[in-house]
């Protein structure tokens, strides 16, 4: 179904301005600690949330589809967006935090990657194959099952039991409570203000968000779809020439599709602080069945482990492959940087996907480059 933009950008305008008076009129009764204060701050937060939504169906990122309209009034699915409209308003020390790091060590937050996969688990089509894993953060799933609706029901109403009895009256909520959700409130309305005029502005990490929202919600089943995960530092391994490496580095190579992935070519690079180790490892014309997996084991030297798995130093892995399906005129890409985490003895890995054509031209629309930065440890 077609949408008319100036109608969204209308719609966009309206919820921006009635979350902002739902917003003062829960700045005038926080004077007085009223549970009404929060249920008044997640209302403005659910309008916020709405205006959002409405801005990336808008850029083309989200899908203008029967299941995203019942989204814009579901309010755990608006509450979810809300959770990532949060990460991208960040507080001055979070700000600050996020702007010194490089490209190679960002991952998304647990919380905020569980609440963009549950929410694309409504609203992608019928069919689709989902990836990554399911969401498994608590703050995300509690928002999911309705936790944070339900403490906005209880703000309002008194709640009963199944024989009549009072459960709960709505009471004065405590003043860390209610500046924590006025603050939370305040950082949404800063976030999509300029949407009254039709644009959102910079946002930090805004392109990360959209890289995501394009992996998750790709189409994975209409061509073979590799993924690179579960990178490890494992043990002993063997080499097609017989010797015997002590370390060893070893990767997931899945087709998560139904379709078999043919002529899969590349290579992998390690790096020691930012210094390619050598030699590098190739790849040459291997297939991935339907549903399968291959592990792939790169030798490590007894120098590089030690160094490597060292928090004085830095281990990354580089990873590009290319590979075709049953279509003759398409080719794909799969991309994977891991960075070793000595803290917590694993890889952290970003995931870049794409698709083009074999004799050249641009990727088609919904063909774009899209990539996966799987969350921070917890």
């Amino acid at each position: 179904m077609d949408i008319h933009k100036s109608h969204v950008s209308h719609a966009m305008s309206a919820c921006v301005e009635n979350g902002q008076r739902l917003h003062q009129d829960a700045e005038w009764l926080g004077t007085d600690r009223s549970a009404t204060t929060v249920a008044l701050c997640i209302l403005a937060q659910e309008e916020f949330a709405k205006a959002f939504l409405l801005h990336l169906v808008c850029e083309g990122i989200i899908p203008w589809t029967a299941k995203v309209r019942k989204s814009l009034r579901n309010h755990q699915h608006k509450q979810l967006m809300g959770l990532i409209m949060e990460w991208l308003s960040p507080s001055d020390y979070e700000f600050n935090a996020r702007i010194g790091k490089g490209p190679g060590d960002f991952t998304f937050p647990a919380h905020v990657a569980d609440a963009m996969k549950l929410y694309v688990e409504k609203v992608q089509p019928q069919g689709h194959i989902s990836c990554p894993p399911a969401a498994s953060d608590p703050m995300a799933k509690s928002v999911a099952v309705g936790d944070r609706d339900n403490m906005k029901q209880d703000a309002l109403y008194v709640r009963l039991s199944d024989d009549g009895d009072v459960v709960s009256v709505p009471t004065q909520v405590t003043p860390e409570m209610m500046e924590a959700e006025l603050d939370r409130t305040e950082r949404l309305s800063k976030l999509v203000r300029p949407l009254r005029g039709g644009t959102l502005g910079p946002v930090l990490d805004y392109d990360l968000l959209l890289e995501a929202m394009r992996f998750l919600l790709l189409n994975k089943t209409k061509r073979p779809f590799l993924i690179l995960k579960e990178s490890k530092v494992g043990g002993p391994v063997t080499s097609q020439t017989g010797t015997t490496w002590p370390h060893s580095i070893t990767v997931l190579i899945e087709n998560i599709s139904d379709e078999q992935a043919t002529r899969v070519n590349g290579h992998a690079i390690l790096f020691l602080d930012n210094e390619a180790v050598i030699p590098s490892f190739l790849f040459n014309q291997f297939a991935v069945e339907p549903h399968a997996a291959d592990l792939c084991a790169f030798v490590v030297s007894e120098e590089t482990h030690a160094c490597g798995t060292s928090p004085s130093h830095r281990l990354d892995l580089s990873i590009n492959l290319e590979y075709h399906g049953v279509t003759p005129d398409r080719k794909y890409h799969v991309r994977m940087w891991s960075t070793y985490d000595p803290s917590v003895g694993t890889f952290r890995e970003t995931l870049t996907d794409s698709q083009e054509s074999v004799n050249g031209g641009s990727p088609s629309r919904g063909e774009l480059e899209a990539k996966w930065r799987r969350p921070a440890s917890t």
